[in-house]
């Protein structure tokens, strides 16, 4: 029963808006690069800038997802690598499945979860999270997807995504106690509320439109197994051996669980990187997470 309500409160409101949208999109074909770019500009920035200019940033926040990002990281890194090679699966699905395993969807997926799971106070640590996680996750995925061996043409792309320039804003705002006119700050809170359910929509707009294949399945649900059970349990140790405490433990833990991210497969499609694997990977690691997530929610409370 207590699992059961976990999921209806938690889980499967995020599953309902990702439903809409997917079946939507098989009636209407929704312009989506539109809708994603006016979100990602405008509605998530200010989501971000509005949620942590209510909290007092301190270098240490940043500092302890840093190093937990970096352990995580490395270690899905090489228990992927160790894996595809234990399974010898063909070697062209090799960046693919590392990928799957080390990228988390801490952004579409990971936010709105926390948001639903621990409230205003969980989604400060997320938004930390998911941007720490972003720089160097995005980095390294047009690194590994397109053969890019240049590290500074690479993170240039990165630090184009206007998240980044709302997050620097917002602790520059925060560190020298920069405040904002009443009526200014009631603006972009209202406009940062859309935030949560357009970044769900967006992603059950991008499900609709990805091509799963049935002769990838087995090493997709190893991929899957990986990203969903493998991983929380990963970094179930690091924050412990961190030292990670309450509401910034638990949100480490349960955005890190979510499903593969969808970055990557834009950039496998691009450089033409096996984007069918990743795809199914995706797609079933996201069906997946409705279970796993509960079970790891209840867990930790």
């Amino acid at each position: 029963m207590k699992l059961f309500l976990i999921f209806l409160q938690s889980v499967l409101p995020i599953f309902l808006i990702i439903l809409v949208a997917f079946i939507y999109n098989r009636f209407k074909h929704i312009e989506l690069k539109s809708l994603t770019d006016v979100t990602l500009t405008i509605f998530a920035p200010l989501f971000v800038f509005y949620s942590l200019t209510t909290h007092k940033i301190s270098i240490d926040l940043l500092y302890r997802p840093f190093v937990f990002m970096v352990f995580l990281v490395i270690a899905l890194i090489v228990i992927a690598i160790v894996v595809f090679k234990l399974l010898r699966i063909d070697e062209q699905y090799k960046i693919p499945f590392i990928l799957s395993v080390s990228m988390i969807n801490v952004g579409n997926f990971g936010l709105p979860l926390i948001s639903f799971v621990f409230g205003e106070k969980g989604v400060f640590y997320s938004i930390i999270f998911f941007i720490v996680f972003n720089i160097p996750l995005s980095t390294l995925a047009i690194m590994l997807s397109s053969n890019e061996k240049n590290f500074f043409y690479a993170i240039k792309d990165v630090l184009k995504i206007p998240l980044i320039h709302a997050f620097l804003v917002a602790i520059g705002f925060s560190l020298f106690n920069i405040q904002l006119p009443d009526f200014l700050n009631k603006t972009i809170g209202l406009l940062s509320m859309a935030a949560i359910p357009l970044l769900i929509f967006i992603l059950g707009l991008q499900l609709s439109n990805i091509k799963i294949s049935s002769r990838f399945l087995r090493p997709a649900l190893v991929a899957s197994f990986l990203r969903l059970v493998i991983s929380p349990i990963i970094a179930l140790f690091i924050v412990y051996l961190l030292g990670l405490k309450g509401v910034e433990k638990n949100v480490a833990v349960v955005q890190t669980s979510a499903p593969s991210a969808l970055l990557p497969l834009m950039y496998a499609i691009k450089f033409n990187r096996s984007p069918e694997f990743l795809s199914t990977v995706i797609f079933l690691s996201t069906l997946l997470s409705g279970f796993t997530l509960t079970i790891l929610i209840n867990y930790l409370r």
